[in-house]
């Protein structure tokens, strides 16, 4: 009987002394990298004319401080003019794992323009390139060009997978060395594929 005791009480102790130490582990158990997903509705503005912006992005987290995401917005200026924008960014953390963790990104990408007939206030990035002869064309004319992106913003973690993200970008359509500047402000609803620490982590 009292050898029976002495194992029970060993076993008890043991038990004892292992949970905490998983628990600690569970706690301490460093995330590495993840997938997510994102759904986007903003307003995007230009040197005249604003727009309501609908996207999405998908993003593949390389690290705890680095991510890679690819993302495409609808914009419409109205009055026959129409906007596709799709990019490829490196996001970077400012901070270390936190509730609310801002970060910075940047990147490159293509801006596809497009103008029904009639349309009105064309920026003069796209208008000194229109012909004369093509303004009466019934098909749209458009146009594709290379961009430069940068912006920032703050992801804000409602739990474990889900994050919500507003951010501002700054998208540069280049040609002929001249410039069209068009900022996005989006809220991006964010889902984690992968279960994130949201408690503060100093130092990463």
């Amino acid at each position: 009987m009292r050898t029976i005791l002495r194992v029970v009480f060993m076993t008890c102790m043991c038990c004892g002394v292992s949970a905490p130490a998983r628990a600690q582990a569970d706690v301490s158990a460093d995330w590495s990298h993840g997938t997510t997903l994102n759904g986007l509705a903003g307003v995007a503005t230009d040197s005249s004319r604003s727009s309501p912006v609908l996207g999405g992005a998908a993003g593949w987290e390389v690290t705890p401080g680095l991510a890679i995401e690819g993302s495409g917005s609808w914009l419409d200026f109205g009055h026959g003019s129409k906007a596709f924008s799709g990019s490829l960014k490196v996001r970077t953390r400012l901070f270390g794992r936190r509730t609310i963790d801002p970060f910075l990104q940047a990147g490159i990408g293509m801006y596809r323009a497009s103008f029904e007939s009639g349309a009105h206030r064309v920026p003069v990035f796209y208008g000194r390139r229109m012909d004369v002869s093509m303004r009466g064309d019934r098909l749209p004319l458009t146009f594709t060009d290379p961009t430069v992106v940068a912006g920032g913003g703050v992801n804000i973690f409602v739990n474990r997978y889900l994050a919500i993200r507003p951010d501002v970008e700054a998208t540069v359509v280049l040609r002929d060395r001249r410039r069209h500047v068009v900022t996005i402000l989006a809220v991006h609803a964010v889902y984690h594929f992968e279960s994130h620490p949201v408690t503060p982590a100093l130092g990463r």
